[in-house]
């Protein structure tokens, strides 16, 4: 789908309380413009698209928005020239999106003196549904991400420090075309994989214990993401047990997720499945989240989360088990959701993989 016809599926979204709609977040603009710059603002109206930047962008925007709008390089300021374009169309009533910041929102009201009208994730909505394009790129960042651990397992080893495993990792996919990683890479070894969400350290992997790696590559501004938690050398019973229990979870939970089921549903049959092994209290986070330009996007696979799975959505799968003063493990791979099934993104095995030494 190209980004005249996704301007066009927003324009069906407008409301009668507003006459046009400011965009200001940047994964917003990208994704109806293609500009991948740190300064682009879009005016959409019902029939016209307006894009501003400043001269640092201007060739960028040329390139990237080229027809799909009118490029504004302002000189004065972006206020400035906004103000132009409200008066040349008559604006009296403007959207703007939730996401705005309270000091932006407080300087176009007192700058543009218009209504300003929160609107409720309009893009973000259409942004839920995955188009061939966005596909391509997202299947991109997952064979980066994918080749970049095969890369790992060739080196890591006992002795290596978390930080210096992280480091590996992100070289390998930025070497293989990744843009930059999608998030703070996570390497946790020990009893420090119990933290869902830990930061790499300055502690040596040693053998007889996990290393939970969560990271992710972009390519074309779209986000992979992945979990594998490995065992230095052999693995030990208690973590064969945790490992087995976490993967029957996501097993359950992947053959859960299809159109028409309640996202809440599907997290609540991993859940199950964790509970009745008894874990429970040990898996506090929901069980995935969609993603594409961000790398968290909605609808999200948790408890409060209601939305019906629809085709198009792409989804984590991420169970996992966290026990203080032993370790933890998640395993977490992404799916697709076609109207006939799944499409797995994620290529790498998701099988306890142990390492020798």
């Amino acid at each position: 789908m190209n980004h005249i016809e996704r301007i066009k599926r927003l324009r069906g979204s407008f409301t009668e309380d507003f006459e046009a709609m400011l965009i200001t977040n940047p994964r917003n603009v990208r994704y109806l413009c293609g500009f991948s710059g740190s300064s682009g603002t879009m005016l959409i109206t019902r029939d016209r698209a307006v894009f501003f930047t400043d001269f640092r962008y201007q060739e960028q925007s040329a390139i990237q928005v080229g027809k799909t709008a009118r490029i504004v390089v302002f000189k004065k300021s972006l206020v400035d020239s906004l103000r132009k374009e409200i008066k040349k169309f008559k604006i009296t009533s403007l959207g703007i999106e939730k996401s705005m910041s309270l000091n932006l929102f407080l300087s176009y009201a007192e700058e543009l003196k218009i209504d300003l009208i929160p609107t409720q994730s309009l893009v973000e909505g259409l942004r839920e549904y995955k188009d061939v394009d966005e596909l391509v790129c997202l299947k991109k960042a997952f064979a980066i991400a994918d080749a970049a651990f095969a890369d790992l397992m060739k080196v890591i080893k006992p002795g290596m420090r978390e930080t210096e495993v992280a480091a590996h990792l992100e070289f390998f996919m930025k070497m293989r075309g990744s843009e930059m990683p999608s998030f703070d890479t996570i390497i946790a070894s020990g009893p420090n994989a119990s933290k869902p969400h830990a930061q790499p350290s300055s502690r040596k992997i040693k053998v007889g214990e996990m290393v939970k790696i969560d990271f992710g590559a972009v390519y074309g501004g779209y986000h992979s993401d992945m979990t594998r938690t490995i065992f230095m050398g052999k693995a030990t019973a208690k973590f064969k047990k945790v490992y087995n229990t976490v993967l029957e979870a996501q097993t359950a939970a992947v053959k859960a997720l299809k159109v028409g089921i309640a996202c809440n549903r599907v997290d609540a049959v991993a859940r199950k499945v964790i509970t009745d092994a008894g874990y429970g209290e040990y898996f506090g986070h929901g069980l995935g989240h969609s993603l594409g330009l961000d790398v968290h996007e909605a609808p999200a696979l948790n408890k409060k989360c209601k939305d019906k799975v629809e085709p198009g959505m792409a989804f984590t799968v991420e169970p996992g088990i966290y026990l203080p003063g032993w370790g933890g493990v998640r395993i977490e791979d992404v799916y697709v959701v076609k109207p006939d099934g799944l499409l797995r993104l994620t290529a790498t095995p998701n099988k306890l993989l142990e390492l020798d030494f």
